[in-house]
């Protein structure tokens, strides 16, 4: 009975799977790395294939306007701006900044333009500022 170790000549054969093909040069070998090497681009594109399709989340466009909390205090806050001053307002313009929701209205008296910062969620002006005060 002879020993695994001991090889017949047509025993010397390597297993297909074998990663000892990648160092041999006959053709067959060859092809075996041309295959392989084909399998690992195929592997590196397919692993980043889902990369190229990441898109921003989904946003409704109602996501982009103010809240209907918000839409209900505009006019609370008109009214606080025209108690304020006495004025025409040039421009209204909303705007959210992570959880908080504003309005931002700039009201002109004469040679006066005010800005002032109304908080949509409450209705109550944040802020008064003399844009033209300084010069």
């Amino acid at each position: 009975m002879r020993s695994r170790l001991h090889w017949k000549r047509g025993e010397d054969r390597l297993h297909p799977l074998s990663p000892r093909h990648l160092f041999l040069r006959t053709a067959q070998r060859r092809r075996y790395r041309c295959m392989l090497a084909a399998l690992l681009v195929f592997v590196i594109c397919a692993s980043i294939a889902p990369l190229t399709q990441a898109v921003a989340p989904y946003r409704s466009p109602d996501d982009y306007g103010p809240s209907p909390l918000a839409l209900q205090h505009r006019q609370q806050c008109r009214q606080r701006i025209a108690e304020a001053m006495a004025g025409k307002i040039e421009s209204e313009e909303f705007v959210s900044r992570t959880e908080h929701e504003y309005f931002r209205y700039v009201v002109r008296h004469a040679l006066r333009e005010v800005l002032f910062i109304c908080d949509a969620s409450t209705g109550q002006i944040r802020r008064q500022i003399d844009l033209w005060g300084d010069l």
